[in-house]
């Protein structure tokens, strides 16, 4: 029973973490804005908090006896139920305890991020990350058959966090509120609370039962008085030999790689692949089930098989990359993800075929959750600043890495040493790819229409002539490990050579809020800004054309029906949420005051820069530029300001969720006039999002008017660079349409039963599109 009692225990405590951390970032959303990247600082916080953890297990277990260890932890213990008594007294969130410590809105405001992270659930978080290693440790000397070798506890362990990880989503976000989220979360706690006691209690009892049958199988009196006692004289394991630097170094790195893979291919796959909801999940899905795979008793066969299989999905994956291929991103991001499982399984493989005996699990673990804070500290703090300009580089290069890793036996230990020709090869190589990356554009041009630029035949045909070759010469070397990751190096530097499909780049900007590049489409005709493979604004790139909103915003689309046929309000105010190339400022009139409300820095230099000329040319009497996430600057706004209010927040393809919550909508109307109206940017490819805004109009105190229009241009409007787009107006009766409520152009829509999300509550999947558009 006792080794079940541990798995259990170990079971409850890591779905706990994995129940924690996306509740947390709920809590969160409303305070600091939609940024993706506050969920990569929330993680790397987590990381290094687990981190910390395990630095505590290894030290106490190493330096105090097992009674004063389990009389520390219970302190531990106490501070947590103590922290929730404290937390859960206050009404409302406990996370709404700290404000005063939300980040000022800067390009990285991550220290304000971690500060308000560490006093919301920096110390139950720290308690229950020294579950794994603590009980394994205390598994190991309570003389029960199986103690011998507990790693198969941390099995149990990454179970317990696959558990948590897919029943958030799935379970529990879609049926509790974030109140109830919080009990529950309270709750579990407070149960595992209890069962560490019940571990504790059964590990001494077993261990002093082991020190008597040793005792007396040598007819000796185990010791009555003297120290240490009994039970502690159980818990010292046998002595053995500590590791090695070199056999550390080595399992940081192994545990490093697929932490950087983690964060680099959940990026890329669902900002430049498929901008879809949850699709994070399932790389962190499949990097806890390798865990639970290789160290649940991992068969040494199957372990060389993955190592022989994955070098061919990393060179899948780097040539989607090295293509920019999007289409199909069902096969697209399978490819990733399937190169990023394999690589996790020979890593942590390989780790767990090395771990060390029972005496030094501690050190193991602490070893390996280092290696996981530095690949996550690498892709969330270090490359937004070290890789400025480039894009996301992080991600090609731990696919290099991850191309020289193999298991033992088919290593580099096996590989002879680099030879001039090896180097000689890698070169010739190298210019053999960029000779063809810098021809095969003058003959394969890429259409230029913003509906045909994913064209997949095109995309294969022209990245196939340029990397096709000189990938089938790298695949050659791949039984060498070395060399296979320095041609496949050798291809990624060609690449830089390539304009891609969205034509020549000219200029990239990354912070902590993501990737904008501005873009010269191939044939010449357009500027744009693109985050991930959605186009943000565009402009003709002829400066002696006349200067006129595109994309979703011209002038005979939704956008410019409904600045034409607003009722005259004479010296209007208007708000914006969402800059992008600053396209609607075009519709300004002498007179009025427009503000836009901006969370990304890097986006607002880049609308105010030589690249776009809107904000330049605006003809209002003011038209200013806020920095910060929408939501915190309209409160700071006096009610009644705004006579329009126009919502055109996105990251990549996808809205953040806090901007079409009841409390957003609520606010929104008390920034408006009480003739004010209320425009909503709602496409999406995923997501059906008129219907839930629609829901939240009925559902508001008065209920609001809606008029909806989903826009479909002509192919010949594409070609000049119209989009097509769902917007919506929200008002509060029909003299606040004025002609609007008229227009034929509009069409009315009426609520469908359906849910409505609140700041507390908000189910993507019930909104998701059964036919994805283009």
């Amino acid at each position: 029973m006792l080794p079940v009692l541990f798995a259990v225990t170990l079971f409850v405590g890591a779905a706990l973490l994995f129940l924690v951390q996306p509740l947390v970032g709920k809590l969160l959303l409303p305070l600091v804005g939609g940024s993706p990247s506050v969920w990569n600082t929330c993680m790397v916080f987590f990381q290094v908090l687990l981190l910390a953890g395990y630095l505590y297990a290894h030290r106490s277990t190493g330096r105090l006896s097992v009674r004063l260890q389990m009389l520390f932890h219970a302190t531990l213990l106490v501070a947590v139920l103590v922290s929730f008594k404290l937390a859960y007294s206050a009404r409302g969130s406990p996370v709404a305890l700290f404000t005063d410590l939300v980040p000022d809105d800067r390009d990285n405001p991550i220290f304000g991020l971690v500060g308000l992270l560490a006093m919301a659930v920096g110390v139950p978080f720290f308690v229950l990350s020294t579950t794994s290693p603590l009980l394994q440790r205390w598994f190991a000397a309570t003389g029960c058959p199986s103690s011998k070798d507990p790693y198969f506890l941390y099995a149990a362990s990454n179970a317990g966090s696959l558990l948590g990880l897919l029943g958030y989503p799935f379970l529990i976000e879609p049926r509790l509120t974030l109140a109830e989220q919080r009990w529950l979360f309270a709750g579990g706690v407070v149960a595992y609370v209890g069962l560490v006691v019940l571990c504790a209690t059964g590990a001494l009892l077993a261990a002093a039962r082991a020190a008597r049958s040793a005792a007396a199988a040598v007819n000796l009196e185990p010791p009555k008085s003297a120290p240490p006692s009994v039970a502690d004289s159980a818990f010292i394991l046998p002595p053995a030999e500590p590791p090695s630097a070199g056999r550390v170094a080595r399992w940081v790195f192994l545990a490093a790689l697929p932490s950087s893979l983690l964060l680099g291919v959940t990026t890329h796959v669902s900002t430049n692949v498929a901008p879809v909801p949850l699709i994070w999940v399932v790389p962190l899905a499949l990097y806890l089930l390798s865990f639970i795979l290789v160290f649940a008793r991992w068969p040494d066969a199957v372990h060389r098989a993955v190592g022989r299989f994955t070098p061919s999905l990393i060179l899948f994956a780097a040539l989607s990359l090295l293509m920019d291929a999007h289409q199909p991103f069902v096969l697209i991001s399978a490819l990733h993800i399937g190169a990023f499982f394999g690589v996790c399984l020979v890593c942590h493989g390989e780790l767990a075929k090395d771990r060390p005996p029972p005496r030094h699990l501690t050190a193991f673990y602490f070893w390996m959750s280092f290696g996981g804070v530095v690949g996550g500290l690498v892709n969330g703090l270090i490359a937004p600043v070290l890789f400025f300009g480039l894009g996301m580089v992080e991600y090609p290069v731990a696919l290099i890495l991850a191309a020289g890793v193999r298991p033992r036996g088919q290593g580099p230990e096996e590989e002879p040493p680099l030879r001039p020709a090896d180097v000689l090869l890698v070169l010739v190589l190298l210019a053999l790819s960029v000779v063809l990356v810098l021809i095969v554009p003058r003959f394969v041009e890429l259409p230029a229409s913003t509906a045909e630029v994913d064209s997949t035949v095109a995309r294969m045909l022209r990245g196939g002539l340029m990397f096709g070759l000189p990938a089938v010469a790298a695949f050659a070397l791949v039984r060498r490990p070395l060399r296979y990751a320095l041609s496949l190096g050798a291809l990624f530097v060609a690449s830089a050579f390539d304009p891609g499909p969205y034509g020549e780049t000219l200029h990239t900007e990354r912070n902590f809020f993501g990737v904008v590049r501005v873009t010269r489409s191939p044939d010449g005709k357009f500027i744009r800004l693109i985050h991930g493979t959605t186009i943000h604004g565009q402009q003709r790139a002829n400066p002696n054309e006349p200067l006129r909103p595109l994309a979703y915003y011209y002038e005979w689309g939704p956008v410019g029906r409904l600045f034409q046929n607003m009722p005259n309000q004479g010296d209007k105010r208007v708000g914006v949420v969402g800059l992008g190339t600053g396209a609607v400022s075009y519709y300004a009139k002498e007179r009025e005051r427009w503000t836009f409300f901006e969370i990304d820095p890097a986006v607002a230099r880049i609308a105010g820069g030589e690249y776009f000329e809107f904000l330049r040319k605006c003809k209002a009497a003011s038209c200013d530029v806020v920095l910060g996430d929408a939501r915190r600057q309209l409160t700071r706004c006096e009610d009644s300001t705004f006579d329009l209010l126009v919502i055109d927040g996105f990251c990549s393809d996808a809205i953040p969720v806090h901007l079409l919550t009841q409390e957003a909508l609520a606010l929104y109307m008390r920034k408006l006039t009480p003739d004010g109206l209320l425009a909503i940017h709602v496409s999406n490819q995923h997501l059906d999002l008129a219907p839930l805004v629609t829901r939240m109009a009925a559902a508001h105190d008065p209920p609001l008017l809606v008029r909806y229009k989903h826009d479909q241009p002509s192919e010949a409007d594409r070609a000049e660079g119209k989009s097509a787009s769902e917007w919506l107006i929200l008002a509060r009766d029909a003299n606040s349409l004025g002609r609007l409520y008229f227009d034929p152009y509009w069409d009315w829509l009426k609520p469908v039963p359906g849910p409505v999300w609140r700041d507390d509550f908000a189910n993507i999947l019930a909104v998701w599109r059964k036919d994805p558009q283009d």
